[in-house]
Order: structure tokens, then sequence, then C-alpha cells
């Protein structure tokens, strides 16, 4: 599961240390720059890796690099193709007319930023602001006279292809929602999702075996009359993509940590004992388990790669693979991602995931769901060098991986914090939200303590919230996201970001040292405020009346919760002088609605009662408030803040020398000064590349 929100941090050098790195604010997208955020990131201490650990990490970058189109694939049949179109004619845009031109590379952009035509975290097609398709028609034609080659499947002219992509590139209408989960409607047939042949129906799904019902990595597909399940692997689908990152996967189990073992020495019949330096087992397995995995689509051997991965602790620690689940309207295929990162000293997450199992027996829900055995999960913070994918451009601010809970019960989970990514700051854009979203009396406290209360939040949501929890004897060991089917993820978010908002306030954090006694209450308060007053404001940032994000409707059914009609949990939305604000006047009092919020929650899915879960959400989660809407769009547009964050990586820049007469990789430095149209044509180039240093 991921942390959605990316943390605008003003005094994180306070928290974190002196002298971490800084974001630069790249470009806007979007009409008056209100879509994207483009911002740099760097990232220190790559230098003071072993050189086998640099070496390591630039196999495992290119790993990444090299699956970053499957998520093209995934999102929509069509998604590649219209980032290879709309990149070859940038690529080719001499002498294009300059309104054309800007109007393609916007879109081109968003169409990176969100691999593919539909927002990354709400689902909603978008289409070119400020492009026709005339204009596309010209471009096309000073391509070619550029000389442009355009490949599309089966040798497609690229005339008939820029007639098959129109409606999905320039018109609203037709399939305008990647993943659907109106209630009433047939979340497979009416999703745009390329996990499935269109006209496919969830009926058809469930009347395939069980087996391939609830796999993780198979794509949905119909051959003459028959359903089929197609598992991705080299040889099946995202062959080419997969075969490519297996390529530089097994380049990186070359180059896995060394330690000092003994070793049992048998030489002319005499046994000694000796000191040797051999790599590190689990760090290994984890490699060739992986690619085992894309090699036979083996379900087995991914479980294997996960138990070793969720164990590793390397210097340079990653993510690749299929995992997360919200793309897919049932909410059980997973998308590609991936991502390199530097781990850093995780003094506080260690502390939180020791107590793991004290605050399991503080939930608020009965003793039959905690579990009465927590190992400490893996919590680590870390500098994020790459991420691809469904992880990057748009990046979480952390996650908690596995997802299956009986994975989590039986091995536990690996918590990461994306340092670099948290830390992200555009000072303008924070000084202005606060002004405009916070009421005048709240500024203060959020100045002084918003800080820890996100860190913590983020700590306690990833950590605590998602590994807790079991499911109830009756479901003999069934998956309750299974059961839960489409509505499991926001449930799960939900849960999260609840634990997090209930265990704020537990003398515990007192005693590891996360707050001072003195300063729960206010932690707290600030806590409360952040997490519904975001919420407030993505009212303002969805498309549509309806919240499609799993994290915002998690959000949204909180903030909706606490404030419905008749109860007091000490929260309210206010209005002053026509503008909505958050009121947190008792966090005590907001505690016990949170409880109530957690109760109802682990109810619906240790029962994995999904009829429970989708009324909850249908109540309290799916709809956007039309007035707040109304009033965050105006607000939003005053400031100029634009609706998602993305990312430009440092570059792993390989070195190469020559030896016995042929180019061998030397050394591998970082950069941070690509813009992203040159993050991402690179990527276009590295990622079908077997070359150690593509031109």
């Amino acid at each position: 599961m991921k942390y959605r929100w990316v943390f605008l941090l003003a005094s994180g050098a306070l928290l974190f240390g002196q002298g971490l790195p800084q974001a630069r604010e790249l470009e806007r997208l979007g009409e008056g720059g209100r879509e994207v955020l483009v911002l740099g990131l760097e990232a220190q201490g790559f230098d003071k890796l072993r050189p086998h650990q640099r070496k390591f990490a630039y196999y495992l970058y290119r790993a990444a690099i090299a699956g970053n189109d499957i998520t093209y694939l995934q999102n929509h049949r069509f998604a590649l193709d219209i980032k290879e179109l709309c990149e070859v004619l940038y690529t080719h845009r001499e002498g294009m007319d300059p309104e054309i031109l800007a109007g393609l590379e916007d879109y081109l952009k968003q169409v990176w930023v969100h691999h593919g035509q539909y927002r990354h975290w709400d689902h909603v097609k978008f289409v070119p602001a400020k492009l026709s398709f005339t204009q596309l028609q010209q471009a096309v034609k000073t391509a070619k006279k550029n000389g442009a080659q355009f490949h599309f499947s089966k040798d497609e002219p690229v005339e008939r292809a820029l007639v098959r992509l129109k409606p999905h590139i320039f018109d609203l209408k037709v399939e305008p929602v990647l993943v659907n989960l109106a209630p009433g409607q047939d979340p497979v047939k009416t999703s745009a999702s390329g996990l499935y042949d269109p006209g496919l129906t969830l009926k058809e799904i469930q009347a395939l075996p069980q087996e391939a019902q609830t796999r993780l990595n198979v794509r949905f597909g119909r051959k003459g009359k028959r359903v089929v399940a197609e598992p991705f692997m080299i040889g099946g689908v995202y062959g080419e993509q997969l075969d490519l990152v297996a390529f530089w996967l097994r380049k990186a189990a070359q180059y896995v940590d060394n330690e000092m073992v003994e070793k049992e020495i048998g030489k002319d019949g005499v046994k000694v004992k000796k000191m040797r330096y051999e790599p590190v087992a689990l760090q290994k397995k984890a490699l060739d388990e992986l690619v085992a995995y894309y090699e036979s689509g083996d379900l087995a051997r991914f479980q294997e790669h996960c138990v070793a991965w969720v164990q590793t602790k390397g210097a340079v620690d990653y993510l690749n693979g299929f995992h997360e689940v919200y793309k897919d309207p049932r909410a059980v295929v997973g998308s590609f991602e991936a991502n390199v990162s530097l781990r850093q000293d995780s003094e506080a997450l260690d502390r939180l995931s020791q107590n793991a199992l004290y605050f399991e027996g503080k939930m608020p829900w009965k003793d039959a769901w905690k579990r009465a055995k927590v190992d400490p999960p893996v919590a680590i913070s870390v500098q994020a060098l790459v991420e691809t994918g469904d992880a990057g451009p748009i990046s979480p601010a952390a996650y908690n991986l596995p997802n299956g809970n009986e994975f989590r019960k039986q091995h536990g989970s690996k918590n990461v914090v994306l340092q670099n990514v948290m830390l992200a700051d555009s000072p303008e854009i924070r000084q202005k939200t606060l002004e405009a979203f916070y009421l005048p009396e709240d500024q203060e406290l959020i100045k002084k303590q918003g800080d820890q209360a996100r860190l913590w939040q983020v700590y306690l949501h990833e950590v605590i919230g998602h590994g807790s929890g079991q499911p109830d004897a009756s479901l003999e060991g069934a998956d309750p996201s299974v059961k839960l089917g489409g509505v499991y993820s926001a449930l799960e978010e939900c849960r999260a970001e609840a634990v997090a908002l209930y265990q704020v306030a537990d003398p515990k954090l007192v005693e590891i040292g996360a707050v001072k006694l003195e300063d729960q209450p206010t932690l707290a308060q600030a806590m409360y405020l952040q997490l519904l007053t975001r919420q407030l404001r993505a009212n303002g940032e969805a498309t549509g009346d309806v919240l499609r994000s799993a994290h915002r409707r998690g959000g949204q059914a909180i903030l909706n919760y606490l404030t419905q009609p008749g109860k007091d949990f000490g929260v309210a939305v206010v209005e002053k002088e026509g503008r909505f604000y958050v009121q947190v006047a008792d966090a005590q009092k907001a505690r016990i609605g949170v409880a109530e919020v957690l109760d109802k929650l682990q109810t619906c899915k240790s029962m994995g009662d999904r009829a429970g879960a989708e009324a909850f959400f249908e109540s309290y989660g799916n709809k956007v408030n039309p007035a707040w809407q109304k009033d965050v769009q105006t607000r939003l547009a005053a400031i100029g803040r634009p609706r998602e964050t993305a990312f430009v990586f440092p570059t792993l820049v390989p070195v190469m020398e020559e030896k016995n007469g042929r180019e061998v990789l030397k050394e591998v430095r970082l950069e941070a000064k690509e813009t992203l149209a040159e993050q991402m044509l690179r990527f276009r180039s590295w990622g079908r590349s077997r070359e150690l240093a593509p031109k």
C-alpha cells in the first residue's frame, strides 16, 4: 500500500538532520500551470557507497527503466501508442509551428507524468488543452518531412493510427474513466483499464476458475468465445519488457553485498573450516527468485522473492514487480512499479516498529481480530534515486509491501519512507496554501507542529496501520481483499489513515521519544487539522462529482464521519466569508469518532463484508461535496496550486573503460540536472537497450 500524500515540509532539516538535498522547481504543466508541478530531486550519499554498491544500484536502475513502458500498456491498450506517437513528433519537431509544438509538448509531458491519458490518482481522462486534431495531423506532416519513422503494430500507417487514436486523445466521452467503481455499474465493462479486453464483463471474469480470478499477475483477454487469463511473463504478456528487466536484474545479482562466512573446505581428504567472503544469500536470493518469477510467471517464485526482499537490509534498496492493485477495477491485479534508493538512518522508524505488538493490542476493535504475534516490521527511510511505472514520476511519500494479508501474518512487510520525496518543497506554494486553507488561529500551530505531525502520520499509517488486524476465523484463511473486491483499496487506505489518527495520542509515542508529553495534544490536533484540511482540498482537485482514488475516498470517509449531522466529535467544517475551513475543537472527541470508524472498517475487513464496506463508503467516502468543491477550486486557482506533483530523478551516469578489448563499467556517478523531457526521452532510449552506456 502507498501513502498517497507528498508533503511540502518547511523545516524538514530539523527532523532529519542538516544539509539534506533540496528539490528544484522545474516547470508547471497545464493551463495556467495548474495541472502538474514538476520538481527535480537530488539525493545525497551515493558517492559514499562502495564501488560495487554503486554498480549494483546502476543495474537495478536500468531494470527499473526497462519496465517503465509496462505501465502504459496496463493503463490502457492504446496508451503506449499515444506516447510513441507524441514522442516521435517531439523528437522530429524542427520547423514545427510554435503554437502546435507548445500544445504537443504540454500534452506529451502530462502523458509521461500519468503513463497515459488518465490522471494517476483520480483515474479520469484528460485531453490536450492547446492541441487540436488538425494540428496533430499537421505535426505528423512536419515530422515526416524531418525523417520521422512511426512504428505501430502490424505496420499500421501513421495516418490510420491517427484515426484509431483520435477519440482516445481528444474525446472525453470515449472511455472516460480508467477505473470505475460507481455503485450499480459493472466495474470491468465500464473501466478503460488495459488489464481487460474491451467488452469483458465482471460476470465473465467470475465464471473463470478461482485461481485465475485471484492471480496478481494476469491480463484477461478474449480468444474466440473463451475468456483467458494470460500471465505476465517472459514469452507472455509484457514479455519483451520483462525480458529486458530480467537482463539487468541478472547483472545486478553479480554485485550484491558480500559477507564473511565460515565454510568447510575439503582438500586431499582433509576438511577444514575457513572464513571467506560470499554473496549475501538473502540479497542474491531475492534477485534470483524475481528473475525466475518473470521467466515463469509462477507466483510461488514471487512469494520466495518477497520473503527474501522483506528481510534484505542492504545500503541500496529497491522495489521491482507487480504490487499495488489501485489500477484494477477488481483490486486484484498488480501494476508494475520499480524504484532504487539509498538507505538512511531510520532510528525513529526502528523505535516505532519495535513496538508494533504494543500498538496492535491498543486497536479499538475486537480482540479476536488483533494479531497475537507481531514481528517488528522492517521500517526504513531512503532517498529515491529513481521511480518508474506506477511509482513515478508521480510518487508516493511512502509504501508498505507486500500487500497480501497471509504474507504479512507469516513474514511481515517492508515499510519504506521516501525521504527526499517527502522533503520536496515549493516554499511559495506551501505558504500560500497555509494562508488560504487554514483558519488564522490555526496557522501558527501548523507552522510549529505541522512537519512533525506529517512525519508521524506517515510512520503510523505505514508501519502500524497497514500491518494491523487479522481476518475472522470464519473466513477459513480466505483473503479479505478477494471478498471485498473493488472497495478493498479504499477501505485499507482509510483504515491505515484512521490508525495514525487514533494512535497519535497514545502515551507510547512519548515513551519512544517521538514527542514530548507537553506537546502531544497539539501534535494530535495538528495531525487532525492537516489530514482533514487536505481532504477538504481534495474535493476541489477532483474531476466530476465522485472521488475515484482509494486514498481520497478514504480521507473523505473520515472527514464526513467526523462532521456528520447529529453527532459531536469535536470537528466541524465551518464557513467564514464564503470559504470553508476545517475546525478541530476537541481532538479527544475526534479520537472517539475515529475509533468508531476503525471498528466499522475492521469489522468489514475481518468478516469479508463487501456490502457493508460499500455501504459505508457510499454514505461517507465516494461523493464530492459540491459546495466545498466550488470554493476550493476558486482558492486553488487564486494561489496557483497545481493538482499534482511529479519528479525528475537524479541520473546515474555510467563511466566506461576498455578491458581486454571491450568496454566495461568502471564507475557510476550521480548527476541531478535533467529536465522532465530529457529524463523521459532518456528512459525511452535506455528502456529498450542492452548497452551499458547507451548513446
